[in-house]
């Protein structure tokens, strides 16, 4: 039986249109078969991850968070060093999620709700949305309803195929003549289009999915008024990859932290018959000059499976928060925390603290 001995694999990482693939491969790793071993293992996360790039301005519509990947590896055997043969894997659809050590090897996300919540919390008159993993394939499509109630207020079909249909410009006239229309054009597989926001109705309080096997997951919505302070929404990159909202409905305070560096200089004036030095100078100057603006915020009373919610904010590489002079991103600053239960805590609360992402000097060069 033939053995591999060596293989080549060509990783090519791209956004937008899935026949859009780069001609130049991103990465090309060549590695031979050790000899205690069996097969070839490439480790191709973190670099897949280097080219999905973010990008959320505070529109729900428009985030981009996915990147088509496509695989190629060469195969060398030992009865053939002559011979090789290619195998390819394309069309795969990436996020900058991660999986948990317990999850093994290659975990895959969920294909339903992208958050690990059970309960969501919104601010009452607040657009809110709930992500959801939208497949094109027709067995991972289901249907999402939104209940008050439990009245149907809103339901949408999310993934399958979608196909578009236009009908020509003739005028028609009713009679019972049965008109058709033909099918010109299918829907264009974006990166983007493998995650949808879907908006919260605004008097909504269960939402529901059903899933093709006929399975239904209900998570229960409760819309929060806040009459002392001011609510604040986060938005980060949560464990499956994509942009989940998570209110702070309590106190916040905002700190401020300056650091610098200094050295002593000479302020001599030496003259031809006469040595002074001006009092209004600096003998000690100050030099590189930072500052960082922070902010500690309370999400009020939520519920113990927000636990999980918090782990995934305190380890988020992207995370903004949402403020009256736009969309600020800031990095949790938070290292540790106790993980509450209703049992022991009764009310639940949990405080975080972020950092400004960008200094409060502008120092971009």
């Amino acid at each position: 039986m033939a053995t591999i001995t060596q293989a080549t694999l060509k990783i090519y990482i791209w956004q937008g249109n899935r026949d859009a693939a780069p001609e130049t491969p991103q990465y090309t790793l060549v590695k031979s078969k050790i000899p205690s071993e069996d097969v070839i293992v490439f480790e191709t996360a973190e670099l897949i991850k280097d080219y999905v790039n973010i990008s959320f301005d505070g529109d729900y519509s428009s985030i981009v968070q996915s990147s088509w990947v496509k695989i190629t590896v060469d195969r060398i055997f030992d009865d053939n060093p002559a011979f090789t043969d290619q195998l390819t894997k394309q069309d795969i659809i990436a996020f900058t999620g991660y999986g948990e050590f317990e999850d093994g090897i290659n975990p895959r996300l969920s294909n339903n709700f992208l958050i690990s919540n059970d309960v969501v919390f919104i601010k009452s008159g607040e657009p809110a949305f709930i992500p959801f993993f939208k497949s094109v394939e027709d067995d991972n499509a289901f249907i999402i309803e939104y209940l008050q109630q439990g009245t149907s207020v809103k339901a949408e079909r999310v993934g399958g195929s979608v196909t578009f249909f236009r009908t020509d410009s003739t005028e028609f006239k009713t009679d019972t003549t049965a008109l058709k229309t033909d099918a010109v054009q299918s829907r264009t597989a974006d990166s983007t289009e493998f995650q949808v926001q879907s908006e919260i109705p605004s008097l909504a309080d269960e939402v529901k999915a059903t899933l093709q096997n006929g399975t239904v997951i209900r998570k229960p919505i409760r819309h929060i008024d806040e009459c002392k302070h001011t609510p604040y929404k986060v938005s980060f990159i949560n464990k499956f990859g994509v942009i989940q909202d998570l209110w702070f409905f309590k106190r916040r305070d905002d700190s401020f932290e300056a650091e610098r560096d200094d050295y002593k200089r000479s302020i001599l004036e030496i003259g031809t018959s006469s040595v002074s030095y001006n009092t209004n100078k600096h003998s000690r100057q100050a030099t590189d000059v930072r500052a960082t603006e922070m902010l500690k915020m309370n999400t009020g009373f939520i519920t113990q499976d927000h636990n999980e919610v918090i782990k995934q904010l305190m380890v988020t590489e992207h995370c903004w928060v949402h403020q009256e002079s736009g969309l600020t991103p800031v990095v949790p600053s938070t290292t540790s925390f106790q993980e509450k239960k209703e049992v022991n805590e009764k009310l639940i609360n949990f405080t975080v603290e972020f950092k400004a992402a960008n200094n409060y000097i502008q120092d971009i060069r």
